[in-house]
């Protein structure tokens, strides 16, 4: 567990309103048009992709915003998506290793840290996808940032 401020950075941003139960729908798809509109564009992809949850509170039926944001390097407009400035933002952190479906878990952990400790969250968390293989889950590593104030 690390508590940490991540700078703010320039992004190429896909937004969505969705659910929980409708994450699925844009894994994949999404990402790789994010990486294909910054090769068309010619601006430089920077760093890993981000998933920002604003509102999300854990229950299914609970609307919320996903903005998937790729950091990039330029100031080109993009078709169909925002370039944006992505905030800093300080956040207790956890490196999920291994598959997505014991992210619950890491969630769990990282919030027993913040309520043993009496921190005050924000609304906002962050996966930062530091490595993806869906062929090969357990080669997944996951950033897990959860909003502090």
């Amino acid at each position: 567990m690390q508590i940490k401020t991540t700078p703010s950075f320039k992004a190429l941003v896909s937004r969505h309103q969705t659910t929980i139960p409708e994450l699925s729908q844009f894994v994949g798809h999404i990402p790789k048009a994010l990486y294909a509109a910054a090769a068309a564009a010619g601006v430089m992809v920077s760093g890993p992709q981000y998933w920002i949850y604003t509102g999300m509170d854990g229950k299914d039926e609970t609307v919320f915003t996903l903005e998937i944001a790729l950091p990039i390097q330029g100031d080109a407009p993009i078709e169909g998506f925002e370039v944006k400035e992505i905030p800093e933002f300080k956040a207790a952190c956890y490196m999920h290793e291994y598959g997505w479906e014991e992210m619950a878990q890491t969630y769990g952990l990282i919030l027993q840290h913040i309520n043993a400790h009496g921190i005050a969250m924000t609304d906002e968390c962050r996966e930062v996808y530091q490595n993806i293989d869906f062929a090969r889950p357990l080669h997944n590593r996951t950033e897990v940032q959860i909003g502090i104030k």
